[in-house]
């Protein structure tokens, strides 16, 4: 026997000890601090769903040097933590220890879409991109909220995941065993579509609609390096550095570009690939990979572009997907998790076979029957076929967002649907895609542009493969205007109702919707109206809507309210300056000041003056002006000790003012 198979395979020997730095402490709200040092995963799990095994995958060697049986959906990833690893599926995460080899339950995930697997220092994690959601899997699962769509995320060395949300711009970190983001330190422009990539241990921001890339230091965000080339806003990023260059691929140019951002860069680098559609690409730090999904080629370049291998994954139905291992190297697995190409840190590629471990048995031949008069006919089952065009596809924008629907493919012989893949493409170029269950029939697609045209396919997928897609009608995401901020004041017994401060965000003014209490809704084209005939006391509580017009759509706009109490009738009175008359003498005699407010408009009043040894002392007339105020001084008084207030008759009562003591002098 050769060397290699005398090799003894020891499962729990999975991990190399490996030194690592100081680890970011835990910050407020944090699960317990994480050790200083820690094993680096080696190798890469996959999951075979034809025979309902995990195999794991000795990187060094290609060897299969552990199966466990477990349960998962076709289709599924495997990430892998310190001691345990997860099977995950659109609908499904199942849990494995990788040293005893147990299943353990399964967890529910967050939303109906493929996430993307991070295995890094405090996780491994899940990032549910379109619904905006990361599961740090381990003993106690969380579930952190990202506040909106994300790309795709990156992680430094002392395991920080860096996520950039793509409709605000804002990139956040999520520090180990947190459980909430812990800060969005910079920001890159609202709406601009980029990547992150992680260069020299901090996470880069490049900019595709300006060809710059950015790196986040701190609370700064960087000017901006040049790529030197340019590249179509539907480009991808490789999530590391090749020898210190960025890794683009743009599907447009069919071209890779690798890109010197140091502070004297070297001539960008363009290696262009043959015609069809690309995963990737990858980064295992010295090389960069691809593969092409139809006919499963695996490429890989060196950091200068020169071509290293090239090999092909089986099609076993579905698309390959690339794996990029904590031991730097990346990981092409076929759909069904029956073939593995491993490439090397160099950009080698070699195959390892995924096949389960058993004890050999003997070979048992048939021999015909002489005495036969045919042959033992040999039956095979049928291949499966791909599935058909699903049917009904349609999609209704939203703001910032759209929500596609579809029904099932026609009912025939072919296999089960397994999936749909879900993409789209928007009139700029950028566009994206997500993997939901084969029982969905609708999804939400979030952090799209306002304004801009999009064309979003369904396909169908099971076993043998992805059938034909069919495109919904172009939708156009639009946003409805801001909430008007109204202002209400009172002249002449009516409401005067203004606003400002409307954002009709693109969209073209039809007229303003409003709604008061008691009244019946009115439609307005400037930006003010009046209420008359309001009753003291009254309350009115009034909205404030733009109805707009947008990419021939009409959209009612958020509300903007403010609610206004009509006065009442109130009196305030004052002692005023000393005065005689004959009727009020000295040195005790002086005006009595009144203020009237919330009476009728232009009317007669009769002011009486009272006291507490007199109800009527003397009544005076006064009008109003044409708010219902006014302001009398004439009314006077004499007599020390008592206490006076002043009156007047309304249609709904009397009304009196405070009372004042009259204090002798």
């Amino acid at each position: 026997m050769s060397e290699r198979r005398n090799r003894k395979v020891v499962p729990l020997g999975l991990f190399a000890i490996v030194c690592a730095g100081a680890l970011v402490a835990a910050l407020t709200g944090a699960t317990a601090p994480l050790s200083a040092a820690r094993f680096a995963l080696s190798g890469h799990w996959v999951f075979n769903s034809d025979l309902g095994l995990a195999f794991h995958v000795n990187g060094a060697t290609t060897d299969i040097d552990a199966q466990v049986a477990v349960a998962g959906e076709r289709g599924s990833q495997v990430v892998q933590g310190e001691s345990n690893a997860y099977v995950v599926g659109p609908r499904s995460i199942t849990e494995f220890n990788t040293a005893t080899h147990e299943a353990g339950a399964a967890i529910a995930p967050p939303a109906d879409e493929m996430p993307v697997g991070v295995e890094a220092v405090g996780g491994p994690y899940l990032v549910y991109r379109n619904a905006g959601k990361v599961v740090r899997l381990g003993a106690a699962p969380v579930t952190v909220s990202t506040g909106g769509p994300v790309g795709d995320p990156v992680v430094t060395s002392n395991g920080t995941l860096w996520l950039h949300r793509t409709g605000s711009g804002a990139i956040c970190a999520l520090a180990p065993g947190a459980t909430e983001l812990s800060s969005c330190p910079v920001s890159a422009p609202k709406d601009h579509a980029g990547a992150l990539t992680v260069i020299g241990d901090k996470p880069v921001f490049v900019d595709l609609f300006t060809g710059l890339a950015h790196t986040a230091d701190g609370d700064t965000l960087g000017a901006g390096a040049p790529l030197g080339v340019p590249v179509s806003p539907n480009s991808r990023a490789a999530r590391h550095d090749v020898d210190g260059r960025v890794a683009i691929f743009d599907p447009e140019r069919h071209s890779v570009v690798l890109a010197d951002l140091s502070a004297t860069p070297a001539k960008p680098v363009t290696i262009v690939v043959p015609g069809g559609e690309y995963d990737g690409p990858v980064s295992t730090g010295s090389a960069v990979v691809l593969v092409e999904r139809q006919h499963g080629t695996v490429l890989s370049f060196g950091a200068d572009g020169s071509r290293k291998a090239t090999r092909s994954v089986k099609r076993t139905g579905g698309q390959p997907r690339l794996t990029r291992g904590e031991d730097k190297r990346v990981y092409v697995e076929d759909a069904a998790g029956t073939q593995i190409v491993v490439v090397g840190t160099d950009g080698s590629l070699r195959d390892a076979p995924v096949r389960p471990r058993s004890t050999p048995q003997p070979t048992t031949v048939a021999v015909p029957d002489p005495r036969a008069e045919t042959p033992p006919t040999q039956t095979s089952e049928e291949p499966a076929r791909p599935p058909g065009a699903p049917a009904a596809v349609s999609a209704v924008a939203g703001d910032g967002a759209a929500t596609v629907s579809w029904g099932p493919p026609p009912a025939d012989d072919r296999a089960p649907i397994s999936s749909y893949r879900v993409s789209w493409r928007g009139a700029s170029g950028a566009g994206g895609s997500l993997v939901v269950s084969g029982g969905a029939r609708q999804t939400a697609i979030n952090g799209l542009v306002n304004g801009v045209r999009y064309v979003i396919t369904v396909a169908a997928v099971n076993r043998a493969g992805a059938g034909p897609g069919v495109a919904a009608p172009g939708v156009t995401p639009v946003s409805a205007a801001a909430a008007p901020v109204p202002n209400v004041k009172y002249f002449n017994g009516s409401a005067v109702l203004t606003w400002a401060g409307t954002d009709l965000r693109g969209g073209t003014l039809v007229h303003y919707l409003v709604t008061a209490t008691g009244f019946p809704d009115r439609t307005v084209t400037t930006d003010g109206t009046v209420y008359s005939g309001l009753a003291s006391g009254r309350t009115v509580t009034f909205t404030v809507r733009a109805v707009t017009t947008t990419a021939g759509r009409t959209l009612t706009g958020a509300p903007g309210s403010t609610s206004f109490t009509v006065p009442g009738p109130s009196i305030a009175i004052s002692r005023g300056r000393a005065t005689t008359s004959d009727r009020c003498h000295a040195p005790d005699c002086a005006f009595v000041n009144a203020t009237f407010t919330g009476l009728a408009p232009n009317t007669q009043y009769g002011a009486q003056l009272s006291s507490t040894s007199t109800t009527n002392v003397v009544t005076e007339d006064f009008t109003t002006d044409a708010n219902g105020s006014a302001t009398y001084n004439k009314l006077n008084y004499d007599v020390p000790g008592e206490t006076v207030w002043v009156s007047v008759a309304t249609p709904s009562g009397r009304v009196s003012s405070n009372r004042i003591y009259w204090e002798p002098r």
